[in-house]
C-alpha cells in the first residue's frame, strides 16, 4: 500500500514538473520568435514611417523633388524589374483604387498587385503586412495625398518588398521549434530525476514519522503496562493496608511521572515541528546564570559519589532565552550523571570566543562511539539496546537539546573526553 502512495506521488510531482518544463518552453519560444521578428521588419517599418516626411515634396508619376539624396535608392536584389530599382517604392492610388503610375513602378509589381491585392484605407499611417498570391511578401504604409496635389492621386503608398526578412523569420521559428522539442525530450528525464529528488525528503519524512509513531507507542504501552498490572494486582487484595503495597503503589507513582515527562517532551517537539515556540529573550549575567542553574545537581552527583566541578569564563551578558538555554543544560547534565558511575567526575566549562559563548559539559563516564554521535540527537534513540529505562531516559531528551541549540542559531558537538568519557560542546552567539 505504501508503495503504491509513493509511487503515485511520484508520478504526480513528474507530470507537474514535465507540464512546467512544457509551458517555459512554449512561453519562451514565443517571446524570443516574436522578438526575433520584430526586430528583423523594425528597420523596414521605421524607413516606411519616414516617407511620411516626403510627401510634402510629393510631385505626380513618383516624383519626390524634396527627397532627400539616397532616399529612394536601396535596391532590392529580387525586384529588378522595378522602374527606379528603390527598396521603398511610392504607388499611387486614386480614389477608384486603381494604379496611376503603373511604369513608374514596373510590370512586375503591377501585375502582382493587381491579381492579389486591394488597398485598404481604414488604417492609414499604419504598417501592414501582405502575402501575395505570387508569394511575395510585403510591408506597406499608406498615406493621404496632400490637398494642395493636383492631380487624380488620392493616396500614396510606400511598400518594401520583406521576403528575406520573412524567409529568414521562418527559419528561425522552425530551428525554435525543434530545439524547444529536443530541450523538451530532455527535460521528460530530467522531471523524472527532479521527480525522485523531490520524493525524497518526503519519504524520509514519512520514515521518521513513521518510526516516531511506533517509538512513542512502545515507550508509551510500557509504563501504561506496569500500571494496570500493578493496579490489577491491587485489586485482587482489597484487604490489604496500604503501607503492605507500597512497592506497586510507588512503582506505579513511578511510571505516572515518566508518561508525563515524556509527554511533555512529545508535546515540546511537536511544537518544534510546526515552528510555534517563540524565544523569549532577555539580558542575562552567563556565568552567574551557570552557577545556579549547576547548583542542584552538586547534591545529586554527591550522593551516587560523583564530583561536579566548574571553570566558568564568561564574565559579561548575552541575550538568550534563559528558560530554554537552562533545559538544555539540565539536559546535558541530566545525561551526564545517567551515564557515569560511582568515581566519575562531571565538568562544566565556559568561555566567549570569536563572538560566540562556549560551553561545555564533560564527564568520564562510558563515552559514546563515534559512529553514534550523530545518532544520538534523533527521537527515542538510546545507546541502551534493552531500553533500560532506569539509565536510557525517554530518548527524547538530546533531541531537545538539539533543538534549543538551533532555536539559538547555534552549534552542539560530541568529542572525546580522553582518556576516557565525553565532551558535549554547545556554541551559542553572542546578543
Amino acid at each position: 500500500m505504501k508503495n503504491k502512495i509513493e509511487k503515485k506521488q511520484q508520478r504526480r510531482f513528474f507530470i507537474y514538473n514535465m507540464v512546467a518544463f512544457a509551458l517555459i518552453f512554449i512561453a519562451f519560444g514565443f517571446i524570443i520568435f516574436f522578438q526575433v521578428q520584430t526586430s528583423l521588419y523594425s528597420r523596414v517599418d521605421e524607413d516606411l514611417l519616414k516617407q511620411a516626411e516626403l510627401r510634402g515634396s510629393f510631385e505626380p508619376n513618383g516624383a519626390f523633388s524634396g527627397a532627400p539624396p539616397g532616399e529612394l535608392s536601396r535596391l532590392p536584389d529580387k525586384d529588378v524589374t522595378l522602374k527606379g530599382q528603390g527598396r521603398f517604392v511610392p504607388i499611387e492610388w486614386d480614389s477608384e483604387g486603381n494604379i496611376l503610375n503603373k511604369e513608374a513602378i514596373g510590370t512586375q509589381l503591377y501585375d502582382e498587385l493587381s491579381t492579389g491585392f486591394k488597398l485598404a484605407t481604414s488604417k492609414l499611417e499604419t504598417v501592414h503586412s501582405v502575402t501575395l498570391d505570387s508569394g511575395s511578401s510585403f510591408r506597406y504604409v499608406v498615406y493621404k495625398a496632400p490637398s494642395s496635389n493636383s492631380s487624380d492621386v488620392t493616396y500614396l503608398q510606400f511598400i518594401s518588398r520583406v521576403d528575406a526578412e520573412k524567409q529568414l523569420a521562418e527559419n528561425f521559428g522552425r530551428i525554435l521549434i525543434i530545439c524547444s522539442i529536443g530541450s523538451w525530450i530532455l527535460s521528460i528525464f530530467a522531471s523524472y530525476y527532479l521527480s525522485q529528488k523531490a520524493m525524497s525528503p518526503v519519504l524520509a519524512s514519512w520514515r521518521k514519522q513513521t518510526e516516531f509513531v511506533a517509538n512513542a507507542s512502545h515507550e508509551l504501552r510500557t509504563p501504561l503496562t506496569i500500571i494496570q498490572n500493578k493496579l490489577e494486582l491491587l485489586l485482587t487484595k482489597p484487604n490489604d493496608r496500604i503501607i503492605d503495597q507500597m512497592e506497586p503503589i510507588a512503582l506505579s507513582l513511578s511510571e505516572i511521572r515518566h508518561l508525563s515527562k515524556m509527554t511533555s517532551d512529545l508535546l515540546l517537539l511537536s511544537r518544534a515541528d510546526s515552528n510555534a515556540t517563540v524565544l523569549t529573550e532577555e539580558m542575562v549575567d552567563l556565568n552567574r546564570f551557570v552557577t545556579e542553574v549547576i547548583a542542584p545537581y552538586k547534591e545529586i552527583a554527591e550522593s551516587k559519589e560523583m564530583t561536579i566541578w566548574t571553570q566558568l569564563d564568561s564574565n559579561r551578558v548575552s541575550k538568550i532565552d534563559p528558560v530554554r538555554i537552562q533545559q538544555l543544560l539540565v539536559i546535558l547534565l541530566d545525561n551526564s550523571l545517567k551515564y557515569s558511575q560511582a568515581g566519575d567526575s562531571i565538568g562544566i566549562t565556559t568561555e566567549v570566543k570569536d563572538n560566540y559563548w562556549i560551553v561545555e559539559v564533560c564527564d568520564t563516564g562510558q563515552g559514546i562511539p563515534e559512529e553514534n554521535r550523530e545518532k544520538v540527537f534523533e527521537r527515542f534513540y538510546r545507546e541502551e539496546k534493552s531500553r533500560n529505562r532506569e539509565t536510557g531516559g525517554t530518548g527524547l531528551g538530546l533531541a531537545i537539546a538539539k533543538w534549543i541549540v538551533d532555536l539559538h542559531k547555534g552549534k552542539i558537538e560530541i568529542l572525546d573526553n580522553l582518556p576516557k568519557g565525553t565532551i558535549f560542546r554547545v556554541k551559542i552567539p553572542i546578543k
